[in-house]
């Protein structure tokens, strides 16, 4: 998993020293061909970070061992969504729970947001696999929902 504080450092040293982060926003897997099956098939993520002045920045980070990070750049903040600054379920801990459910073995997409309601008292992950399941994980509790397309 990607540490929050050295991916804030660096994105703090292409930006500018005196930028501060709020938090993350949202983040968005990058999957080798389209489709995964294990957390090496997870290439990045696309991530949206805000800054204590409001400003949203978006960019990719690659996911270890691969190396890279695009520059990020200011863009409208996303409606929806809340901030959020840790969370406990990293990823493949989150494929794994997807694994051990009957709703396919296959992510098309993957995804962390906290959405902007009442009942959402923690960030989620959001799986999509290859048959059209529609898989929530808490992403501190790790309680799933799953939903059919």
């Amino acid at each position: 998993m990607v540490d929050f504080e050295k991916l804030v450092d660096q994105v703090r040293a292409q930006v500018g020293k005196s930028v501060g982060f709020k938090g993350l926003m949202s983040k968005r897997a990058r999957i080798r061909h389209s489709a995964g099956t294990s957390v090496g098939d997870v290439l990045g993520w696309d991530y949206v970070f805000r800054a204590t002045d409001g400003t949203c920045y978006r960019f990719y980070a690659a996911q270890p061992p691969l190396i890279g990070m695009t520059q990020p750049e200011p863009i409208f903040c996303p409606l929806g969504v809340r901030v959020f600054d840790h969370y406990e379920v990293d990823f493949s801990k989150a494929i794994e729970i997807m694994h051990g459910m009957d709703c396919g073995d296959t992510f098309v997409t993957m995804s962390l947001s906290w959405p902007l309601t009442p009942e959402c008292r923690e960030p989620y992950r959001h799986i999509r696999t290859s048959i059209g399941s529609d898989i929530a994980i808490g992403a501190n509790s790790g309680k799933v929902e799953s939903h059919p397309i």
